[in-house]
């Protein structure tokens, strides 16, 4: 039972893989803002049953909840900003770079052990990043933009945030408690997002887009797998993300097989240094 935190994060990690992919499908029929609502909204119906006790907390930390969902919106926004102009291999490999945003906040913000081990870990993870980013999009046929990159790593640092956040809120809260709060205010803060910005809404696009309901299915089961993760004392934020990077190997594979991208063997290496990275700073 010890290590059953670690299992936790195995599952959410495979299932976020698949999520990249899923946003992908998903954005050809809706747009951004109208899936973050009803993805969101979908997840908060779903996790009404089992919230009884969710008013059973401090109203402090239902505010926290609120700024972990204004994080984590962001992030969202962010990462179909950098979705819609790159391949899902290139995204899953740009998205490790959270390793380092999230080290740097367990050791500064959490007072985790910084070893020599994690440093040269990340490393390697850099080296990796740096190699898929010399290699030009070949859908585009153009590297990626400037914009494109800063949203990608923007998304990479607000989820950093969140996952220290969540740490931090285990703590005091249950996971059913901290999930209706956080699906809560994102429903709310994307359907202000909706209102303020006037943008019609494809009810008949969204309802044949199954791809919305799947991603809010995936979203609830892996982030109680993920705040129970949070809860176990035995836990670390840095070492949980970079127990999430498996999740690459998901989403380079989502690339190759099913949008039949190009150049995976260049991206599988990319993501073989990275890999490494990561099983030299666990061991």
């Amino acid at each position: 039972m010890d290590k059953l935190w670690i299992v936790f994060v195995i599952i959410y990690s495979l299932l976020k893989g698949s999520r990249d992919g899923m946003k992908k499908a998903a954005l050809k029929k809706s747009s951004s803002n109208e899936i973050l609502f009803f993805y969101t909204l979908l997840g908060l119906i779903f996790v009404i049953p089992f919230s009884s006790d969710a008013f059973n907390v401090a109203p402090i930390f239902i505010f926290y909840s609120f700024i972990k969902a204004a994080v984590v919106s962001a992030a969202w926004l962010f990462a179909l900003k950098a979705l819609k102009k790159m391949t899902v291999s290139l995204y899953g490999i740009m998205d490790l770079s959270r390793v380092v945003f999230s080290t740097a906040l367990g050791v500064f913000a959490l007072g985790e052990a910084f070893t020599t081990k994690k440093a040269i870990g990340i490393t390697l993870v850099i080296a990796g990043l740096l190699l898929v980013n010399l290699k030009k999009n070949p859908q585009g046929g153009k590297g990626m933009t400037f914009p494109i990159l800063i949203a990608a790593l923007l998304n990479c640092f607000l989820n950093a945030v969140s996952g220290t956040m969540d740490k931090v809120l285990m703590q005091y809260m249950t996971s059913s408690q901290l999930q209706f709060w956080f699906m809560l205010f994102s429903a709310l803060i994307y359907g202000g997002i909706l209102l303020a910005t006037h943008e019609k809404v494809s009810v008949k696009s969204v309802k044949t887009n199954y791809w919305i309901p799947l991603l809010s299915l995936s979203l609830v089961f892996g982030d109680r797998l993920l705040f129970e993760a949070n809860a176990s004392p035995l836990s670390q934020v840095t070492l949980m993300t970079i127990i999430k990077q498996s999740s690459v190997v998901v989403t380079v594979l989502t690339g190759w097989l099913i949008y039949k991208e190009k150049d995976i063997l260049y991206k599988l290496m990319c993501t073989g240094i990275v890999l490494s990275g990561i099983f030299v700073a666990l061991i």
